[in-house]
């Protein structure tokens, strides 16, 4: 039976510290995408060029994420928090000094390797720690981290790269990361045990999280679509720095989504619904802010709320739908493959939103969006609906649905 050391600190002191922890990472991670229109200007990068650079930072994500994911169920937290810090500001020490387009997209891939592990980390001592009927909303709570990142880079990354330079925060936003995330590892539990019996055949989990990693990579779309391409859309007539004042709402649409669509997943005692509901108020949001045009800056940002609480609050929930699917010896590396499946789509979805928009304009690219976060929405809505969903509700080999 595996066995989960029980952190000396208290659950909601730990919660706060992991979401802190994710607060420190998102907004250096998140704010790769506000600011890649500036950090491509003195290269003259192409819209889908710009794109890349965003994905750079994805794929160094994506491969920490899916190897941290593995090791964290075989040594723990620390020993992961530990390495992804010191990886982190190594990595933002070197961005201020790239020349070229590749110096500058390796660069990103490094710091993005030392971003990822972060994040699965944070989830798992969330996961371990709040386990049953309040899961859904602590881990939620933990996830809002991400939108808040995401907010404070929004909000102020545009007029400091006005200020200074787009080069200028990095090693600055790195240091901040790596220390709230050692704070993170003084407080977490030692490494768990797990026995080899607890580990079932590999190929059973991987099947039971094939759904919730397919809608992971569907629904990173609008959460990076968003990130990349608002400040730069300047929807209906904003400047730049309004522009990033709108993305900072729907950041926090996002946060206030991923904590109430996860005490309503918590009290459905189901986790796909919930993600259908969540996608369907994305999809909508974005198809509205996009169709509003030059309207009252308010009537905007409630449209962008909106698209904000659907299009990022999903997160959390496929997060722990998939960790619910899979035995207690693999939480961590379900929670990793989902996680990279969400990089996976940051790295592809930005630079094909930059060339539908090249091509067609940015609401040509803005509807195609929101038609593909409803497709995802249709597929967690059949997936809450199937026998196999209703007759397991929190109730699979780690208890969920």
């Amino acid at each position: 039976m595996t066995t989960v050391p029980k952190s000396k600190v208290p659950a909601p002191l730990l919660l706060t510290l992991a979401t802190a922890a994710q607060v420190g990472m998102s907004t250096m991670q998140q704010g790769v995408a506000v600011l890649s229109y500036a950090l491509g200007a003195p290269l003259a990068l192409s819209l889908a060029q710009t794109g890349t650079l965003v994905s750079a930072t994805s794929i160094g994500v994506m491969l920490a994420m899916f190897f941290g994911g593995i090791l964290i169920d075989r040594y723990g937290v620390r020993p992961v928090l530990l390495f992804a810090s010191l990886v982190t500001v190594l990595g933002g020490a070197t961005i201020a000094s790239q020349t070229s387009y590749v110096g500058l997209a390796l660069s990103l891939t490094a710091t993005g390797f030392g971003l990822g592990a972060l994040p699965i980390a944070g989830a798992r001592v969330i996961f371990d720690g709040f386990a049953g009927a309040s899961r859904g909303l602590a881990m939620g709570i933990r996830q809002t981290g991400v939108p808040l990142g995401a907010a404070i880079a929004a909000a102020t990354l545009p007029s400091l790269a006005q200020i200074y330079s787009p080069r200028a925060p990095w090693l600055w936003l790195a240091l901040i990361a790596a220390a709230l995330n050692l704070v993170l590892a003084a407080a977490a539990p030692a490494a768990p045990r797990v026995p080899p019996a607890d580990r079932p055949p590999l190929g059973g989990d991987l099947r039971r999280i094939a759904l919730p990693a397919l809608l992971a990579f569907m629904l990173a779309s609008g959460q990076y679509g968003l990130l990349t391409y608002t400040v730069v859309s300047a929807p209906g007539g904003a400047s730049p720095a309004s522009a990033g004042i709108l993305l900072a709402i729907a950041q926090l649409g996002g946060a206030a989504g991923r904590v109430g669509f996860g005490q309503l997943s918590d009290r459905l005692r189901s986790r796909p619904p919930v993600v259908a509901v969540a996608a369907g108020l994305g999809a909508l949001g974005i198809a509205l802010a996009t169709h509003l045009g030059a309207v009252p800056f308010a009537v905007r940002g409630l449209a962008f709320f909106v698209a904000g609480a659907g299009a990022i609050g999903w997160n959390a929930l496929v997060l722990t739908w998939g960790g619910e699917r899979v035995s207690g010896g693999r939480s961590g590396q379900a929670i990793g493959l989902i996680g990279t499946s969400v990089f996976a789509g940051s790295a592809v979805w930005p630079p094909l939103l930059g060339l539908l928009a090249q091509s067609g304009g940015f609401p040509v690219a803005w509807y195609a969006l929101s038609a593909l976060i409803a497709g995802a929405a249709i597929l967690a809505f059949a997936a809450g609906t199937s026998r196999a969903s209703r007759n397991s509700r929190l109730g699979s080999p780690n208890g969920g649905a």
